[in-house]
Protein backbone atom coordinates (compact mmCIF):
# COMPACT_ATOMS: atom_id res chain seq x y z
CA UNK A 1 0.00 0.00 0.00
CA UNK A 2 1.38 3.71 -0.31
CA UNK A 3 2.97 4.65 2.66
CA UNK A 4 1.34 8.08 3.47
CA UNK A 5 4.28 8.29 6.40
CA UNK A 6 6.70 7.94 4.11
CA UNK A 7 5.85 11.19 2.10
CA UNK A 8 5.24 13.16 5.51
CA UNK A 9 8.65 12.20 6.48
CA UNK A 10 10.04 13.18 3.00
CA UNK A 11 9.12 16.71 3.40
CA UNK A 12 11.04 16.99 6.91
CA UNK A 13 14.08 15.63 5.26
CA UNK A 14 13.79 17.63 1.84
CA UNK A 15 16.66 20.13 3.02
CA UNK A 16 18.86 16.58 4.31
CA UNK A 17 18.19 14.68 1.94
CA UNK A 18 18.78 17.40 -1.12
CA UNK A 19 22.03 17.72 0.55
CA UNK A 20 22.89 14.56 0.19
CA UNK A 21 22.07 14.53 -3.46
CA UNK A 22 24.27 16.90 -3.93
CA UNK A 23 27.34 15.27 -2.31
CA UNK A 24 26.57 11.99 -4.60
CA UNK A 25 26.76 14.33 -7.65
CA UNK A 26 30.88 14.36 -6.95
CA UNK A 27 30.73 10.88 -7.12
CA UNK A 28 28.36 10.31 -9.98
CA UNK A 29 25.80 11.50 -12.06
CA UNK A 30 23.07 9.53 -12.10
CA UNK A 31 22.87 6.88 -14.61
CA UNK A 32 19.33 5.77 -15.47
CA UNK A 33 16.19 7.40 -13.85
CA UNK A 34 14.73 3.70 -13.23
CA UNK A 35 15.91 0.81 -11.54
CA UNK A 36 13.80 -2.56 -11.20
CA UNK A 37 15.57 -5.34 -9.05
CA UNK A 38 13.55 -8.99 -9.48
CA UNK A 39 14.52 -11.00 -6.95
CA UNK A 40 13.74 -15.28 -7.51
CA UNK A 41 14.04 -16.90 -5.09
CA UNK A 42 16.09 -20.24 -5.27
CA UNK A 43 16.87 -19.93 -8.87
CA UNK A 44 20.04 -21.44 -9.81
CA UNK A 45 22.15 -20.77 -12.58
CA UNK A 46 21.62 -24.29 -13.64
CA UNK A 47 17.30 -23.28 -13.85
CA UNK A 48 18.50 -20.53 -16.11
CA UNK A 49 20.18 -22.13 -18.37
CA UNK A 50 18.29 -26.18 -18.13
CA UNK A 51 15.04 -24.82 -17.99
CA UNK A 52 12.73 -23.06 -20.73
CA UNK A 53 13.88 -19.49 -19.88
CA UNK A 54 14.12 -17.08 -23.36
CA UNK A 55 13.12 -14.09 -21.54
CA UNK A 56 16.57 -14.60 -19.13
CA UNK A 57 18.41 -15.55 -22.08
CA UNK A 58 17.58 -12.92 -24.34
CA UNK A 59 18.07 -10.29 -20.91
CA UNK A 60 21.84 -11.86 -21.40
CA UNK A 61 21.80 -11.44 -24.92
CA UNK A 62 21.76 -8.07 -25.00
CA UNK A 63 22.43 -7.23 -21.54
CA UNK A 64 25.80 -7.89 -19.00
CA UNK A 65 25.42 -11.14 -16.63
CA UNK A 66 27.29 -14.12 -14.77
CA UNK A 67 26.32 -17.16 -13.74
CA UNK A 68 28.61 -17.39 -10.89
CA UNK A 69 27.96 -14.44 -8.81
CA UNK A 70 27.57 -15.86 -5.52
CA UNK A 71 25.23 -15.03 -2.42
CA UNK A 72 26.41 -15.05 1.39
CA UNK A 73 26.11 -18.10 4.53
CA UNK A 74 24.28 -18.66 5.55
CA UNK A 75 22.67 -19.50 2.18
CA UNK A 76 18.97 -19.10 3.47
CA UNK A 77 16.66 -16.50 1.94
CA UNK A 78 16.66 -14.23 5.07
CA UNK A 79 20.13 -13.47 4.97
CA UNK A 80 20.47 -13.02 1.91
CA UNK A 81 17.79 -11.16 0.69
CA UNK A 82 18.90 -9.03 3.36
CA UNK A 83 21.93 -8.52 2.29
CA UNK A 84 21.00 -7.99 -1.41
CA UNK A 85 18.88 -4.80 0.38
CA UNK A 86 21.63 -3.49 2.53
CA UNK A 87 24.87 -3.72 0.62
CA UNK A 88 26.69 -5.56 3.27
CA UNK A 89 26.47 -9.54 4.57
CA UNK A 90 24.73 -11.25 7.57
CA UNK A 91 27.46 -10.62 9.81
CA UNK A 92 26.77 -6.82 9.92
CA UNK A 93 23.26 -6.21 8.90
CA UNK A 94 22.62 -9.38 11.28
CA UNK A 95 20.05 -11.36 9.96
CA UNK A 96 21.25 -14.69 9.97
CA UNK A 97 17.80 -16.94 9.16
CA UNK A 98 14.33 -16.39 7.92
CA UNK A 99 12.75 -15.92 11.61
CA UNK A 100 14.97 -12.46 12.49
CA UNK A 101 12.36 -9.89 13.00
CA UNK A 102 13.76 -6.58 14.44
CA UNK A 103 14.11 -6.39 17.99
CA UNK A 104 14.59 -10.40 18.13
CA UNK A 105 18.61 -11.26 17.06
CA UNK A 106 21.07 -12.81 18.27
CA UNK A 107 23.28 -9.93 17.48
CA UNK A 108 22.58 -5.76 16.34
CA UNK A 109 23.61 -4.77 13.54
CA UNK A 110 26.77 -2.95 12.80
CA UNK A 111 25.57 0.20 12.58
CA UNK A 112 21.54 1.39 12.62
CA UNK A 113 19.80 2.88 9.98
CA UNK A 114 16.33 3.40 11.30
CA UNK A 115 14.57 1.15 13.85
CA UNK A 116 17.08 -0.94 14.84
CA UNK A 117 17.40 -2.00 11.23
CA UNK A 118 20.86 -1.91 8.58
CA UNK A 119 19.99 1.23 6.48
CA UNK A 120 18.50 -0.11 3.56
CA UNK A 121 18.85 0.84 -0.17
CA UNK A 122 14.77 2.07 0.24
CA UNK A 123 16.49 3.99 3.41
CA UNK A 124 19.77 5.43 1.69
CA UNK A 125 17.43 6.61 -1.29
CA UNK A 126 15.40 8.18 0.90
CA UNK A 127 17.69 10.23 2.58
CA UNK A 128 19.67 11.45 -0.31
CA UNK A 129 16.73 11.58 -2.74
CA UNK A 130 13.28 12.13 -0.71
CA UNK A 131 11.39 13.18 -4.55
CA UNK A 132 12.24 9.45 -5.98
CA UNK A 133 8.96 6.98 -5.76
CA UNK A 134 10.20 4.09 -4.18
CA UNK A 135 8.22 0.29 -4.28
CA UNK A 136 8.20 -3.10 -2.75
CA UNK A 137 6.38 -6.04 -4.05
CA UNK A 138 7.26 -9.41 -2.25
CA UNK A 139 5.78 -13.01 -2.56
CA UNK A 140 7.23 -14.05 0.82
CA UNK A 141 5.83 -12.34 3.50
CA UNK A 142 9.29 -12.78 5.56
CA UNK A 143 11.27 -10.81 3.06
CA UNK A 144 8.52 -7.79 4.75
CA UNK A 145 10.50 -8.62 8.74
CA UNK A 146 14.10 -7.10 6.82
CA UNK A 147 13.72 -3.43 6.12
CA UNK A 148 11.72 -0.50 7.67
CA UNK A 149 8.44 0.33 5.79
CA UNK A 150 8.31 3.92 6.08
CA UNK A 151 10.68 4.67 3.52
CA UNK A 152 8.97 2.55 1.16
CA UNK A 153 6.34 4.58 -0.98
CA UNK A 154 3.92 1.67 -2.14
CA UNK A 155 4.49 -1.35 -0.34
CA UNK A 156 2.59 -4.66 -0.53
CA UNK A 157 2.81 -8.44 -0.19
CA UNK A 158 1.21 -10.64 -3.19
CA UNK A 159 -0.88 -13.48 -2.51
CA UNK A 160 1.00 -15.61 -5.03
CA UNK A 161 3.23 -15.01 -7.94
CA UNK A 162 0.59 -14.12 -10.54
CA UNK A 163 -0.61 -11.52 -7.90
CA UNK A 164 3.04 -10.36 -7.53
CA UNK A 165 3.41 -9.49 -11.15
CA UNK A 166 0.30 -8.09 -11.61
CA UNK A 167 1.01 -5.15 -8.68
CA UNK A 168 4.11 -4.66 -10.40
CA UNK A 169 2.99 -4.40 -13.58
CA UNK A 170 -0.04 -1.70 -12.59
CA UNK A 171 3.00 0.38 -10.53
CA UNK A 172 5.49 0.49 -13.04
CA UNK A 173 2.99 2.15 -15.57
CA UNK A 174 1.14 4.19 -12.88
CA UNK A 175 4.14 5.59 -10.61
CA UNK A 176 7.14 5.25 -13.06
CA UNK A 177 9.10 4.35 -9.88
CA UNK A 178 12.78 5.23 -9.27
CA UNK A 179 13.45 1.86 -7.63
CA UNK A 180 11.29 -1.15 -7.59
CA UNK A 181 12.24 -4.51 -5.92
CA UNK A 182 10.46 -7.02 -7.08
CA UNK A 183 10.24 -10.75 -5.12
CA UNK A 184 8.94 -14.19 -6.25
CA UNK A 185 8.55 -17.03 -4.37
CA UNK A 186 6.98 -20.32 -6.35
CA UNK A 187 10.76 -21.41 -7.42
CA UNK A 188 11.89 -22.16 -4.01
CA UNK A 189 8.87 -23.99 -3.28
CA UNK A 190 9.37 -26.21 -6.06
CA UNK A 191 13.01 -26.58 -5.25
CA UNK A 192 11.49 -27.64 -1.95
CA UNK A 193 8.69 -30.26 -2.90
CA UNK A 194 9.89 -31.55 -6.23
CA UNK A 195 14.12 -30.50 -5.93
CA UNK A 196 16.68 -28.62 -7.69
CA UNK A 197 16.62 -29.75 -11.67
CA UNK A 198 14.04 -31.70 -11.44
CA UNK A 199 11.08 -31.08 -14.52
CA UNK A 200 9.04 -29.23 -11.77
CA UNK A 201 12.04 -27.19 -10.75
CA UNK A 202 12.49 -26.13 -14.02
CA UNK A 203 8.53 -25.69 -14.79
CA UNK A 204 8.45 -23.13 -12.13
CA UNK A 205 11.87 -21.36 -13.29
CA UNK A 206 10.08 -21.32 -16.58
CA UNK A 207 6.40 -19.69 -15.11
CA UNK A 208 8.95 -17.06 -13.44
CA UNK A 209 10.57 -16.34 -17.10
CA UNK A 210 6.93 -15.23 -18.41
CA UNK A 211 6.20 -13.13 -15.71
CA UNK A 212 9.63 -11.12 -15.56
CA UNK A 213 8.94 -11.03 -19.68
CA UNK A 214 5.54 -9.21 -18.60
CA UNK A 215 6.88 -6.57 -16.22
CA UNK A 216 9.89 -5.75 -19.11
CA UNK A 217 6.76 -5.07 -21.23
CA UNK A 218 5.62 -2.58 -18.82
CA UNK A 219 8.41 -1.05 -18.76
CA UNK A 220 8.16 -0.39 -22.73
CA UNK A 221 4.32 0.54 -21.97
CA UNK A 222 5.18 3.06 -19.53
CA UNK A 223 7.71 4.74 -21.66
CA UNK A 224 10.73 4.36 -19.47
CA UNK A 225 12.36 1.50 -21.15
CA UNK A 226 15.30 3.12 -22.14
CA UNK A 227 15.82 4.96 -19.32
CA UNK A 228 15.25 1.48 -16.77
CA UNK A 229 18.12 -0.85 -15.92
CA UNK A 230 16.46 -4.28 -15.04
CA UNK A 231 18.59 -6.56 -12.57
CA UNK A 232 17.74 -10.44 -12.27
CA UNK A 233 18.98 -12.16 -8.83
CA UNK A 234 18.25 -14.84 -6.47
CA UNK A 235 19.05 -15.73 -3.08
CA UNK A 236 20.69 -18.85 -3.47
CA UNK A 237 20.65 -21.91 -5.10
CA UNK A 238 19.99 -25.23 -4.00
CA UNK A 239 20.71 -29.07 -3.74
CA UNK A 240 18.19 -32.05 -3.77
CA UNK A 241 15.20 -30.76 -1.87
CA UNK A 242 17.23 -28.26 0.09
CA UNK A 243 19.12 -25.35 0.51
CA UNK A 244 21.38 -23.95 3.56
CA UNK A 245 24.63 -25.57 3.26
CA UNK A 246 27.64 -24.70 1.85
CA UNK A 247 28.29 -26.16 -1.69
CA UNK A 248 28.91 -23.93 -4.72
CA UNK A 249 25.56 -25.43 -5.79
CA UNK A 250 23.81 -23.51 -3.15
CA UNK A 251 26.18 -20.71 -3.02
CA UNK A 252 25.82 -19.17 -6.83
CA UNK A 253 23.35 -17.43 -8.55
CA UNK A 254 22.49 -15.61 -11.17
CA UNK A 255 22.99 -11.89 -11.60
CA UNK A 256 21.59 -10.08 -15.23
CA UNK A 257 22.11 -6.35 -15.92
CA UNK A 258 19.29 -5.46 -18.61
CA UNK A 259 18.80 -2.13 -20.62
CA UNK A 260 20.02 0.14 -23.32
CA UNK A 261 22.51 1.84 -20.79
CA UNK A 262 23.93 -2.00 -20.60
CA UNK A 263 26.54 -3.35 -22.34
CA UNK A 264 25.09 -6.14 -24.50
CA UNK A 265 26.21 -9.79 -24.44
CA UNK A 266 28.83 -9.40 -22.02
CA UNK A 267 29.49 -12.38 -20.12
CA UNK A 268 31.37 -10.98 -16.30
CA UNK A 269 34.13 -12.69 -15.64
CA UNK A 270 34.36 -10.59 -12.46
CA UNK A 271 33.75 -11.89 -8.73
CA UNK A 272 30.23 -10.68 -7.92
CA UNK A 273 28.62 -11.20 -4.50
CA UNK A 274 25.07 -10.49 -3.33
CA UNK A 275 25.28 -7.29 -1.80
CA UNK A 276 26.99 -5.92 -5.02
CA UNK A 277 23.51 -5.81 -6.25
CA UNK A 278 22.30 -2.82 -3.88
CA UNK A 279 25.42 -1.21 -4.51
CA UNK A 280 24.52 -1.61 -8.45
CA UNK A 281 21.42 0.38 -8.01
CA UNK A 282 22.45 3.10 -6.02
CA UNK A 283 25.00 4.24 -8.47
CA UNK A 284 22.77 4.51 -11.58
CA UNK A 285 20.84 6.38 -9.38
CA UNK A 286 23.31 8.59 -8.49
CA UNK A 287 23.19 7.84 -4.92
CA UNK A 288 26.25 8.43 -2.47
CA UNK A 289 26.88 4.70 -1.30
CA UNK A 290 27.27 4.58 2.60
CA UNK A 291 30.63 4.00 3.87
CA UNK A 292 28.35 1.05 6.16
CA UNK A 293 28.01 -0.64 2.98
CA UNK A 294 30.71 -3.12 1.66
CA UNK A 295 29.24 -3.73 -1.90
CA UNK A 296 30.58 -2.25 -4.91
CA UNK A 297 28.61 -1.31 -7.83
CA UNK A 298 29.46 -3.34 -11.10
CA UNK A 299 30.31 -0.79 -12.85
CA UNK A 300 31.88 -2.51 -16.02
CA UNK A 301 27.95 -3.33 -17.04
CA UNK A 302 27.13 0.07 -18.34
CA UNK A 303 28.41 1.68 -21.63
CA UNK A 304 31.24 3.92 -21.69
CA UNK A 305 32.89 2.02 -18.20
CA UNK A 306 35.58 0.52 -18.74
CA UNK A 307 36.41 -3.35 -17.10
CA UNK A 308 38.74 -3.46 -14.64
CA UNK A 309 42.15 -5.09 -15.09
CA UNK A 310 42.19 -8.99 -13.45
CA UNK A 311 44.93 -10.55 -11.70
CA UNK A 312 43.07 -13.51 -11.10
CA UNK A 313 40.36 -15.30 -13.25
CA UNK A 314 36.95 -16.04 -11.15
CA UNK A 315 37.83 -19.62 -10.17
CA UNK A 316 34.26 -20.92 -11.49
CA UNK A 317 34.42 -18.66 -14.64
CA UNK A 318 35.11 -22.30 -16.65
CA UNK A 319 32.43 -25.00 -15.45
CA UNK A 320 34.36 -28.10 -13.05
CA UNK A 321 35.06 -30.86 -15.17
CA UNK A 322 32.88 -34.13 -14.60
CA UNK A 323 33.85 -37.13 -12.89
CA UNK A 324 31.60 -39.68 -14.06
CA UNK A 325 29.68 -41.71 -12.11
CA UNK A 326 28.21 -38.54 -11.67
CA UNK A 327 26.37 -37.35 -8.59
CA UNK A 328 22.91 -36.84 -8.62
CA UNK A 329 21.56 -33.69 -6.04
CA UNK A 330 23.72 -33.97 -2.71
CA UNK A 331 25.51 -37.57 -3.73
CA UNK A 332 28.81 -37.12 -4.83
CA UNK A 333 30.66 -38.02 -8.01
CA UNK A 334 32.50 -41.62 -7.90
CA UNK A 335 30.15 -44.20 -5.54
CA UNK A 336 29.86 -47.71 -3.91
CA UNK A 337 30.67 -50.69 -6.23
CA UNK A 338 30.20 -53.82 -4.55
CA UNK A 339 32.37 -56.85 -5.29
CA UNK A 340 33.06 -54.92 -8.44
CA UNK A 341 35.85 -52.78 -10.52
CA UNK A 342 34.55 -49.15 -11.11
CA UNK A 343 35.01 -47.31 -14.66
CA UNK A 344 35.45 -43.59 -14.06
CA UNK A 345 35.58 -41.59 -17.19
CA UNK A 346 35.68 -37.46 -17.41
CA UNK A 347 33.49 -35.22 -19.34
CA UNK A 348 35.00 -31.57 -20.16
CA UNK A 349 31.66 -29.24 -19.73
CA UNK A 350 33.75 -26.37 -21.65
CA UNK A 351 34.30 -25.89 -25.15
CA UNK A 352 38.00 -25.45 -24.23
CA UNK A 353 40.85 -26.36 -22.26
CA UNK A 354 42.10 -30.06 -21.58
CA UNK A 355 41.41 -32.10 -17.92
CA UNK A 356 44.14 -33.50 -15.97
CA UNK A 357 43.62 -35.73 -13.24
CA UNK A 358 44.82 -37.16 -9.67
CA UNK A 359 44.22 -40.37 -8.32
CA UNK A 360 45.51 -39.66 -4.86
CA UNK A 361 43.71 -36.92 -3.58
CA UNK A 362 46.30 -34.59 -4.44
CA UNK A 363 45.11 -30.67 -5.80
CA UNK A 364 45.97 -31.59 -10.25
CA UNK A 365 48.80 -29.26 -11.52
CA UNK A 366 49.93 -28.85 -15.11
CA UNK A 367 52.30 -31.95 -14.24
CA UNK A 368 49.53 -33.98 -13.62
CA UNK A 369 48.22 -37.04 -15.54
CA UNK A 370 46.21 -35.80 -18.62
CA UNK A 371 42.95 -37.15 -19.22
CA UNK A 372 42.47 -39.58 -22.64
CA UNK A 373 39.84 -41.96 -22.14
CA UNK A 374 38.48 -44.48 -18.95
CA UNK A 375 40.23 -44.88 -16.01
CA UNK A 376 39.59 -48.35 -14.16
CA UNK A 377 39.40 -48.13 -10.64
CA UNK A 378 40.38 -51.31 -8.77
CA UNK A 379 40.55 -50.13 -4.92
CA UNK A 380 39.17 -47.10 -2.92
CA UNK A 381 40.64 -43.73 -4.56
CA UNK A 382 39.89 -40.22 -4.29
CA UNK A 383 40.18 -38.61 -7.85
CA UNK A 384 40.29 -34.63 -8.47
CA UNK A 385 40.53 -33.29 -12.03
CA UNK A 386 41.17 -30.14 -13.10
CA UNK A 387 40.59 -27.81 -16.37
CA UNK A 388 43.25 -26.49 -17.64
CA UNK A 389 43.50 -23.70 -19.82
CA UNK A 390 46.70 -22.14 -21.80
CA UNK A 391 48.52 -24.38 -18.98
CA UNK A 392 46.94 -22.97 -16.11
CA UNK A 393 44.48 -24.04 -13.83
CA UNK A 394 41.11 -22.39 -15.25
CA UNK A 395 38.40 -24.54 -13.29
CA UNK A 396 37.05 -25.51 -9.35
CA UNK A 397 38.58 -29.33 -8.67
CA UNK A 398 35.92 -31.65 -8.99
CA UNK A 399 35.98 -34.53 -6.88
CA UNK A 400 35.24 -38.30 -6.37
CA UNK A 401 35.17 -40.74 -4.18
CA UNK A 402 35.16 -44.21 -5.66
CA UNK A 403 34.34 -46.94 -2.84
CA UNK A 404 35.40 -50.66 -4.13
CA UNK A 405 33.89 -53.20 -1.35
CA UNK A 406 35.70 -56.59 -1.17
CA UNK A 407 33.25 -58.98 -1.15
CA UNK A 408 36.04 -61.59 -1.31
CA UNK A 409 37.07 -61.18 2.56
CA UNK A 410 36.58 -62.75 5.53
CA UNK A 411 33.43 -62.31 7.51
CA UNK A 412 30.36 -59.84 7.23
CA UNK A 413 30.60 -56.62 6.15
CA UNK A 414 28.58 -53.69 6.55
CA UNK A 415 26.43 -52.62 9.70
CA UNK A 416 23.09 -52.79 10.58
CA UNK A 417 20.20 -49.82 10.38
CA UNK A 418 16.95 -49.37 12.21
CA UNK A 419 14.36 -47.24 10.98
CA UNK A 420 11.69 -45.01 12.91
CA UNK A 421 8.64 -42.66 12.11
CA UNK A 422 8.77 -39.42 14.28
CA UNK A 423 6.10 -37.13 15.13
CA UNK A 424 5.31 -34.71 12.17
CA UNK A 425 7.84 -31.75 12.03
CA UNK A 426 10.48 -33.08 13.97
CA UNK A 427 13.83 -30.13 14.82
CA UNK A 428 16.22 -32.62 16.53
CA UNK A 429 17.12 -35.98 16.92
CA UNK A 430 14.93 -37.92 19.28
CA UNK A 431 15.56 -40.00 22.28
CA UNK A 432 15.41 -43.63 20.60
CA UNK A 433 15.35 -45.30 23.78
CA UNK A 434 11.49 -43.79 23.90
CA UNK A 435 10.64 -45.07 20.27
CA UNK A 436 10.15 -49.13 18.80
CA UNK A 437 12.07 -49.22 14.76
CA UNK A 438 9.39 -49.87 11.46
CA UNK A 439 12.05 -51.33 9.43
CA UNK A 440 15.52 -52.91 10.10
CA UNK A 441 18.23 -54.38 7.75
CA UNK A 442 21.90 -54.64 7.25
CA UNK A 443 23.50 -51.57 4.70
CA UNK A 444 26.70 -51.86 2.59
CA UNK A 445 28.26 -48.30 4.12
CA UNK A 446 26.65 -45.30 6.65
CA UNK A 447 24.33 -43.62 4.02
CA UNK A 448 21.21 -43.54 2.77
CA UNK A 449 21.95 -44.53 -0.47
CA UNK A 450 20.08 -48.14 -1.30
CA UNK A 451 17.60 -47.96 1.65
CA UNK A 452 13.82 -48.34 1.33
CA UNK A 453 12.47 -46.16 3.59
CA UNK A 454 8.65 -46.02 4.36
CA UNK A 455 8.39 -42.28 3.95
CA UNK A 456 10.49 -39.06 3.27
CA UNK A 457 10.16 -36.71 6.16
CA UNK A 458 9.66 -37.15 9.97
CA UNK A 459 11.66 -39.97 9.92
CA UNK A 460 15.35 -41.56 11.49
CA UNK A 461 18.00 -43.63 11.25
CA UNK A 462 20.46 -45.19 13.36
CA UNK A 463 23.10 -47.19 11.69
CA UNK A 464 25.87 -49.04 13.99
CA UNK A 465 28.48 -51.71 13.63
CA UNK A 466 32.23 -52.13 14.39
CA UNK A 467 35.10 -49.90 13.15
CA UNK A 468 38.20 -51.89 12.46
CA UNK A 469 41.54 -49.37 13.21
CA UNK A 470 44.58 -50.54 11.76
CA UNK A 471 47.25 -47.57 13.05
CA UNK A 472 46.70 -45.62 16.43
CA UNK A 473 46.68 -42.16 16.65
CA UNK A 474 44.04 -39.64 16.13
CA UNK A 475 41.41 -39.81 13.96
CA UNK A 476 39.12 -37.35 12.65
CA UNK A 477 35.42 -37.95 11.55
CA UNK A 478 32.72 -35.82 10.06
CA UNK A 479 28.87 -36.07 9.64
CA UNK A 480 27.57 -33.98 6.18
CA UNK A 481 23.66 -34.15 6.45
CA UNK A 482 20.36 -32.32 6.20
CA UNK A 483 18.99 -32.51 8.88
CA UNK A 484 20.62 -33.61 11.70
CA UNK A 485 23.07 -36.44 12.87
CA UNK A 486 25.17 -37.68 15.44
CA UNK A 487 28.38 -39.80 15.39
CA UNK A 488 29.42 -42.27 18.39
CA UNK A 489 32.82 -44.29 19.13
CA UNK A 490 32.98 -46.70 22.23
CA UNK A 491 29.63 -44.89 23.14
CA UNK A 492 31.17 -41.21 23.01
CA UNK A 493 29.74 -38.21 21.01
CA UNK A 494 32.28 -37.27 18.64
CA UNK A 495 30.37 -35.42 16.41
CA UNK A 496 27.05 -33.35 16.74
CA UNK A 497 25.55 -31.96 13.47
CA UNK A 498 21.97 -32.00 15.32
CA UNK A 499 19.67 -29.66 14.61
CA UNK A 500 17.02 -28.52 11.35
CA UNK A 501 19.17 -27.50 8.64
CA UNK A 502 20.56 -28.05 4.82
CA UNK A 503 23.23 -29.97 4.14
CA UNK A 504 26.13 -28.64 6.90
CA UNK A 505 29.45 -30.21 8.28
CA UNK A 506 30.08 -31.02 11.34
CA UNK A 507 33.65 -32.39 12.75
CA UNK A 508 35.29 -33.65 15.78
CA UNK A 509 38.44 -35.77 16.76
CA UNK A 510 39.04 -38.98 18.56
CA UNK A 511 42.11 -40.83 19.81
CA UNK A 512 42.09 -44.75 18.57
CA UNK A 513 43.96 -47.97 19.30
CA UNK A 514 44.31 -50.56 16.52
CA UNK A 515 41.03 -52.64 16.76
CA UNK A 516 37.38 -53.14 16.42
CA UNK A 517 35.49 -49.87 18.01
CA UNK A 518 31.73 -49.81 18.10
CA UNK A 519 30.60 -47.00 16.02
CA UNK A 520 27.09 -45.59 16.28
CA UNK A 521 25.23 -42.74 13.35
CA UNK A 522 21.68 -41.04 14.24
CA UNK A 523 20.11 -39.43 11.34
CA UNK A 524 16.72 -37.40 10.94
CA UNK A 525 14.92 -35.83 8.35
CA UNK A 526 12.08 -33.50 9.12
CA UNK A 527 11.01 -32.43 5.83
CA UNK A 528 12.43 -31.37 2.68
CA UNK A 529 16.05 -32.54 1.20
CA UNK A 530 17.60 -35.81 2.67
CA UNK A 531 21.57 -36.80 2.73
CA UNK A 532 23.81 -38.31 4.53
CA UNK A 533 27.44 -38.68 4.17
CA UNK A 534 29.64 -39.95 7.03
CA UNK A 535 33.89 -39.35 6.53
CA UNK A 536 37.08 -40.06 8.09
CA UNK A 537 40.60 -39.50 8.11
CA UNK A 538 43.75 -40.20 9.95
CA UNK A 539 47.31 -41.25 10.11
CA UNK A 540 48.13 -42.62 6.54
CA UNK A 541 44.29 -41.80 5.30
CA UNK A 542 42.82 -38.20 3.91
CA UNK A 543 39.47 -37.74 4.43
CA UNK A 544 36.96 -39.45 2.61
CA UNK A 545 33.34 -41.37 3.33
CA UNK A 546 34.14 -44.31 5.95
CA UNK A 547 35.40 -47.38 4.10
CA UNK A 548 32.85 -50.18 4.24
CA UNK A 549 35.82 -52.98 4.09
CA UNK A 550 36.36 -51.63 7.62
CA UNK A 551 32.67 -51.54 8.99
CA UNK A 552 31.16 -54.93 10.34
CA UNK A 553 27.81 -55.52 11.51
CA UNK A 554 27.41 -56.07 15.53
Amino acid sequence: MTNPIRHLATSIALVVGLAWASGAQADGARKVDHVIIIGVDALSPDGVMKADTPTLHDMMKHGSWSLHARGVLPTTSGANWASIIDGVGPEQHGVTSNDWKVGEFNFPASVTGSGGFFPSIFQVLFDQQPQSEVGSIYQWDGFGNLYDHRFVDYDVNGRDEDDTAALAIAYIKAKQPALLFVHFDDVDHAGHEYGHGTPRYYDAVTKVDTLISRIRQATVEAGIADETVILVTADHGGIGKGHGGESLAELEIPWIAYGKAIKPGVQLDLPINTFDTTATAAWLLGAKIPYAWLGRPVTPILNGEETPEQAYRSSSFYASPVIEPAKDGTATSGGLFVGQAAQMTIRNPNPVGEIRYTLDNAIPTAGSTLYVGPVKITQNTIVRASLFVDGKAASVPATGYFRILDLKAAGARGVTYKVYLLPEGPVRLPDFTRLEPVASGVAHEISLTGLTLPREDSIAVVFEGDLQIATAGTYGFSLASDDGSKLYIDGKLVVDNDGDHGVVTASGGVDLQPGKHAIRVEWFNGGGGAWLGAYFQGPGLPRQFIDPNRLTPR
